[in-house]
């Protein structure tokens, strides 16, 4: 939801800039006489912005993306904890500067290099009522999605996974959605779900 009316807002400033330079084109060519100091005829601009330094950037492809789950018969899910099959979600960044990084590990570990950055992300969804470690679907009763990272690993809703390198310029990392079963009584039909992530740079 954030990112998306962002979004909406980078469109309806660039249509105000497009508007702002037709307006000003037309005034010049009705115009041709210089009026600046006529009253009411013009006016100051105060403008001003930052420039970050940010480690990596990440591909709008990889902002909005639709994940198909495919088709999962009844029959496999008959059990609680029982999964379809794993689908992955890729996700590039671009432009990666090199740099030092220091982060720990929910172990406590550290993680260090000199020259490349690290990362983490963290899924955020309405949680699944019979268990709040996977996010809930709309649409269906009885299943929820697991997030995992490359080695299959949980990543709890809300939580970040563990931190790792990537390298300068640039990267694809690998997660992925399961839908498992969920004690909740389990019925047939289409589902959805929302799942919004953040990446942090350490």
């Amino acid at each position: 939801m954030t990112n998306t009316s962002r979004m909406l807002r980078y469109v309806g400033l660039g249509s105000l800039a497009l508007n702002l330079f037709s307006n000003m084109a037309m005034g010049t060519a009705l115009n041709k006489v210089d009026n600046w100091d006529v009253d009411g005829s013009h006016g100051t601009l105060y403008v001003h912005g930052a420039l970050t330094e940010s480690a990596c950037r990440l591909a709008m492809l990889s902002a909005y993306q639709t994940i198909n789950l495919g088709t999962v018969g009844t029959g496999q899910l008959q059990h609680v904890g029982q999964t379809g099959n794993p689908v992955a979600i890729e996700l590039r960044l671009e432009d990666c500067l090199s740099g030092e990084s220091r982060s720990r590990t929910a172990q406590g570990n550290l993680l260090w290099s000199q020259q490349m950055p690290s990362m983490k992300v963290r899924f955020l969804a309405p949680i699944d009522i019979q268990d709040p470690r996977l996010a809930a679907v709309i649409g269906v009763q009885g299943i929820g999605l697991q997030l995992s990272d490359a080695a299959g690993s949980p990543i709890n809703l809300g939580e970040y996974s563990t931190p790792q390198l990537v390298s300068p310029g640039q990267n694809q990392l690998t997660y992925y959605v399961t839908p498992v079963r969920t004690s909740a009584q389990l019925n047939a039909g289409a589902y959805q779900a929302l799942i919004r992530f953040q990446v942090s740079y350490e």
